[in-house]
Parts: structure tokens; C-alpha cells; sequence
């Protein structure tokens, strides 16, 4: 079945009359994970870490938005449910990226330490309540089901322990830039997902009027 046709709930494909939007959406986080990956892996190759990243940070600002661009498309279509605890949890996560990309994106004129920190919080907790309500809600199928928990869990699991452990900043651990190139991927698949599955809240909201009549 041709994506650009789509089709039942859970089939894939981005469903008819969706907003063209929507699909460039995905497509930015798809892109943005990616990018996040090359660039933070591209750390550990470099010869002076810190001086790599001060000089990339901008671009990883840009890479920020356009996840966070995909985000908004979660959040507006209904893509992990549509619920209160969906919905807050990706805005959550929406804030909390808007703050790393700002906090990027200035970083050659100072470190705004307070941004990152509250994107530290807000992002993974967004994922992680937006996670569970998609599980809980059977919205999606199959291994993209467990995508947005996943993308809330990397980080608690994989990039803080790195850091606590070597005791040193994110720059400087080689550990810690694997972390979060892995996380880049987790972002790069979640953005497959939303591309491959259609909104399944309109069609829950459809069918409850069609019962009504």
C-alpha cells in the first residue's frame, strides 16, 4: 500500500486528507535524528572534543528544532492518542527542546547552564508520559509502539548514568556522546512511525459519532 495513499489504523502510510504539513513533519525528525547522531558521534573522532562541539553546537540547535518541528506534529494530530497525559507530556517535551535549541543555538555567546538544565527534565518526562498513554491507548503497533517510551528512557538509562559515572561534562565522555547519538536514532525512528502511522484519534473521534447516530 503506497504511504502517500494510506489506510486503516495501523496499516501505515499517512492517512488521506491529513494536512501536507504533517508529513514534514516527520520527515524533520527523521532528518533531525539523524543529524543528531552524526554530529554527536562525530565527537568521538574529533581531537579535541570540546572545541568540536563549540564549534557544532549551532548546528545542533538547528538539529534541535527540527525535531522538535516533528514533535509538534505528534501533538497536533493526535498521533499517541490524543489524552491529557499525551498531550502534556509532548508538551513538555516540546518546551524542554525549544530550551536546548535556544541553549545551542547562544552557546558561542555563554553557556545558559539553566536551560539545559530544564530540558534535562522536561524532555525525557514529556517522552515518558506521552509513552506510557501511547502504550495504554494501543495507538500504534508492532514496534513502534514502544517508540515514544523508548525515546523517554534513553536517556534516564543510557546518557545520565554515563555522565554520573565518568564525572565529567557530556563534551568530554566519549560514553555520553554515544548516548546521545543512539538517542539521535531513537528520534530518527520515532519520526518513521509518525510518517508511517496515521492519526488514530480523529478516526476514535469519528467512529464514537457515527455510534451517536
Amino acid at each position: 500500500m503506497s504511504l502517500a495513499n494510506g489506510g486503516p489504523p495501523g496499516s501505515g502510510g499517512v492517512p488521506r486528507g491529513s494536512a501536507p504539513w504533517l508529513r514534514w513533519a516527520a520527515v524533520s525528525m527523521v532528518a533531525g535524528g539523524c543529524a543528531m547522531f552524526v554530529l554527536d558521534v562525530g565527537g568521538l573522532f574529533a581531537s579535541a572534543a570540546r572545541v568540536y562541539f563549540g564549534l557544532v553546537n549551532p548546528a545542533v540547535g538547528v538539529v534541535q528544532i527540527l525535531i522538535l518541528f516533528g514533535c509538534v506534529g505528534l501533538w497536533s494530530d493526535h498521533a499517541l492518542g490524543g489524552s491529557l497525559l499525551a498531550r502534556t507530556g509532548l508538551a513538555l517535551a516540546i518546551l524542554g527542546l525549544a530550551l536546548l535549541a535556544v541553549a545551542n543555538l547562544l552557546s558561542p555567546f555563554g553557556e545558559l547552564w539553566v536551560f539545559d538544565a530544564g530540558a534535562t527534565v522536561l524532555v525525557p518526562l514529556g517522552f515518558l508520559l506521552a509513552g506510557v498513554a501511547a502504550i495504554r491507548h494501543h495507538v500504534w503497533h508492532g514496534w513502534e509502539r514502544c517508540l515514544p517510551l523508548v525515546v523517554g528512557l534513553l536517556p534516564v538509562l543510557v546518557v545520565f548514568p554515563t555522565l554520573a559515572l565518568g564525572n565529567t561534562s557530556w563534551t568530554t565522555s566519549p560514553w555520553t556522546q554515544a548516548g546521545v547519538g543512539l538517542w539521535g536514532l531513537a528520534f530518527a525512528l520515532l519520526g518513521w512511525a509518525e510518517f508511517r502511522e496515521p492519526p488514530l484519534e480523529p478516526v476514535r473521534v469519528t467512529e464514537r459519532r457515527r455510534r451517536r447516530r
